[in-house]
């Protein structure tokens, strides 16, 4: 099965680099976790992760300031507040859990991201073992 997924990896891959919504819907094709899919693309190739779903890298030059697309949120609706505090340990929340409380109030997860960046919060660890 890895060669499969290695395989899948390098159709998904563009100009040396994997989105991270690709590298999920590999992991969610094959019934495996992002983070092992992760790790394939780590053991088994040269090829970069960009294009994180929370905006937290990939969108430019990392030496311009232009790496990530988050912005600290203006409104923190307090139930989200309250469910991501909930989360949090030693000042940072999992993207794992970030992704779920997306899903529970329905809201983007760019949006959700924005909210965390506005609580002065970080993310980690990544999914796919990036940070």
């Amino acid at each position: 099965m890895e060669e499969d997924i290695l395989q899948a990896i390098r159709e998904a891959a563009v100009n040396g680099e994997l989105a991270c919504a690709d590298a999920h819907a590999i992991a969610e094709r094959f019934g495996v976790s992002p983070m092992r899919v992760g790790k394939i693309v780590n053991r088994e190739t040269d090829l970069r992760f960009f294009r994180c779903q929370l905006g937290l890298f990939g969108y430019g030059p990392k030496p311009e300031g232009k790496h990530k697309i988050v912005l600290k949120a203006e409104h923190v609706p307090p139930e989200i507040e309250e469910a991501i505090k909930a989360k949090v340990r030693n000042g940072r929340i999992s993207c794992k859990a970030v992704w779920d409380i997306a899903d529970q109030f329905k809201y983007p997860r760019l949006g959700i991201a924005n909210i965390i960046e506005a609580l002065g919060l970080k993310v980690s660890p990544c999914q796919l073992g990036c940070f």
